[in-house]
């Protein structure tokens, strides 16, 4: 896990230079999210109830201070194992490359064990806030796993960036902090705070919007459990 560390770490630095210089990312589209037509094809990881109700908590206390930025709602918080097709405003599938996929994935995760997750600390990116996420050696195995056999079946993969993180993001940077200080003070109270751990058996593959609000289910898949 010390790649791992290191890269929360990395993104914390860059999230407290941008929140003291006042530089923060703010993202245009949440002034107007009913018209971000933005949708793209991820298989994502849902948090259980008991992560969820303490991450709210943490929020609810965030929302103090900001009450203006953008805080995910819980049915809404997710891991992302893998952007697939990222989100893009025309995004156009059809029903026989859906199932190319579904094919593929269904194929690599029957080899996989379910995942441990381990959520502990709150730290900010310049455009986010994230609740970190430690996860045991299957999800590597998955995700490498499907990208080679995407590659090998000639199916298109849109990853941003190569997913190392296991993190949920929960806040987004909507405008610009009334109380920059105060609010990096306030995350920090929450550094090491313990969100809980989890076990993952199932991941789903989605059609969803940039913010998971308008999620539409392609199919659960099963990893293996002992």
């Amino acid at each position: 896990m010390d790649k791992l560390n290191q890269l929360y770490t990395q993104i914390e630095q860059q999230g407290i230079q941008a929140i003291r210089t006042r530089q923060v990312q703010i993202d245009p589209n949440l002034q107007n999210l009913e018209v971000d037509s933005r949708q793209g094809l991820t298989l994502l990881v849902k948090l259980p109830a008991h992560v969820t109700r303490n991450i709210n908590f943490v929020l609810n206390e965030l929302k103090r201070l900001e009450p203006f930025q953008y805080y995910y709602p819980a049915n809404t918080i997710h891991i992302t194992v893998m952007d697939i097709r990222r989100a893009v405003s025309d995004f156009r599938m059809t029903k026989e490359e859906l199932i190319n996929y579904q094919q593929v994935i269904q194929k690599t995760i029957e080899n996989v064990n379910a995942i441990n997750w381990h959520m502990a600390g709150l730290i900010c990116s310049p455009g986010a806030i994230l609740v970190k996420g430690f996860y045991s050696s299957e999800l590597q195995q998955l995700r490498n796993a499907l990208r080679t056999n995407f590659l090998k079946n000639g199916l298109v993969l849109d990853e941003r960036y190569v997913t190392f993180s296991g993190h949920a993001t929960v806040a987004r940077f909507k405008k610009n902090l009334i109380h920059p200080q105060e609010f990096l003070s306030e995350i920090n109270n929450f550094h090491n705070v313990e969100f809980g751990d989890f076990q993952t058996s199932e991941v789903d593959l989605v059609i969803h919007d940039w913010y998971n609000r308008r999620s539409h289910l392609i199919e659960r898949f099963s990893l293996k459990t002992t």
